[in-house]
């Protein structure tokens, strides 16, 4: 019976056995052939991940460093106010009297230089700078006029001029007198790797004056010396802006503007006294005119300076060298005072010539990052 049931499961046996060999061979993996099919086949390229543009960090805005800059200015002081004498072009109508005729000749304050310094400390990552800075300036200016030669053609002052003959010159001598002290603090943007803006804000201090001396003389040097002072000492709030913008080749376009607001003391006096006594009971060693003027007072300026600079990063500092025109406009300050003349019991009335206080010209710096 075991030999029946061996003899017909025999066939069956052989035919599975020829049926699961390519079965079984169509899921083995041949370890040699995967090997040469991998070394045939092109490997994947991963792009390097490529270092940062030369100028992605053009401010050093990541490094903590302390600035130092020093600042040559050739400045002129601009003023308004300031006549004191009229040449006239033509001969007077006759000798009623008449109104101004004339050029006017004014105080004028010749270029002269200056100087601003200061240190800052930029605190990376956050981005905040403080600047100290003082700016200092003193300012002259020497000013003649004579009496023209044709007959009936005359010079006359614009002040009383007191002599006893007519006038034969006049002279004007201007000193101007300007200090500036900032403790200011600016936040740091960089809207794009090109641009750097600064938002500015910080207390400042100003102290300035000036004097004015007029003289008048006739052909016997006989006349008068008119002098008028003030000077002010104010503290205030600063706020503005400061750009740099990159071009290319490490040159930059520089731009400030900034507006202050000043709270003070003004003072104001004005002195004349003549060299010759008018009549016997003149005292010519007391003013004619001596007077003292004082009130709080505020003030208003404007700066603004835009030019070209060249700066340049380096490993561990970086230097700027900058070169544009600077504008700064002070409001509510040049003050001269006039008065009518009477007797001592008589009013005085009093006249005022004011304007603006303009400091132009070229600002030239050179700053220093360690």
């Amino acid at each position: 019976m075991k030999w029946i049931f061996l003899c017909a499961a025999l066939p069956l046996i052989s035919y599975e056995g020829v049926q699961e060999g390519p079965y079984e061979d169509s899921f083995t993996v041949d370890p040699v052939a995967v090997k040469e099919e991998t070394k045939a086949q092109p490997k994947e390229i991963v792009p390097k991940k490529e270092p940062p543009p030369f100028d992605a960090d053009l401010f050093r805005r990541d490094a903590q460093v302390y600035t130092g800059n020093a600042e040559i200015l050739y400045w002129l002081v601009s003023e308004g106010g300031l006549d004191y004498s009229l040449t006239m072009r033509n001969a007077a109508w006759g000798p009623t009297a008449s109104y101004a005729q004339g050029d006017y000749n004014s105080a004028r304050f010749d270029w002269e230089p200056g100087f601003r310094i200061g240190i800052s400390y930029f605190r990376a990552p956050r981005y905040w700078e403080m600047k100290v800075n003082y700016t200092r300036l003193e300012s002259r200016g020497h000013n003649e006029s004579i009496k023209p030669g044709e007959d009936g053609v005359f010079l006359t002052g614009t002040w009383p001029q007191i002599t006893p003959n007519p006038l034969q010159g006049a002279k004007s001598y201007i000193h101007m007198n300007y200090n500036i002290f900032d403790l200011l603090v600016d936040r740091f943007f960089n809207p794009n790797p090109h641009l750097r803006l600064r938002l500015v804000g910080g207390l400042s201090v100003a102290w300035m004056n000036q004097n004015w001396e007029v003289s008048y003389f006739d052909s016997f040097n006989q006349g008068t010396l008119l002098r008028n002072k003030w000077r002010y000492l104010g503290a205030g709030l600063k706020t503005g802006t400061m750009i740099d913008w990159y071009w290319g080749g490490n040159i930059y376009v520089t731009g400030t503007g900034i507006f202050g607001a000043f709270m003070g003391g003004y003072w104001n006096k004005s002195f004349q006294k003549v060299n010759f006594q008018p009549t016997p009971d003149d005292n010519p060693h007391t003013p004619i005119r001596d007077f003292y003027y004082f009130d709080p007072r505020p003030a208003f300026t404007v700066q603004a300076s835009f030019g070209p600079s060249w700066q340049k990063n380096y490993e561990k500092n970086r230097i700027e060298v900058f070169a544009g025109y600077e504008l700064n406009i002070w409001m509510n300050l040049q003050e001269i005072y006039h008065s009518t003349s009477g007797s001592p019991t008589a009013t005085k009335e009093t006249w005022i010539n004011s304007s603006f206080i303009a400091f132009q010209g070229l600002t030239t710096r050179f700053t220093y990052d360690f």
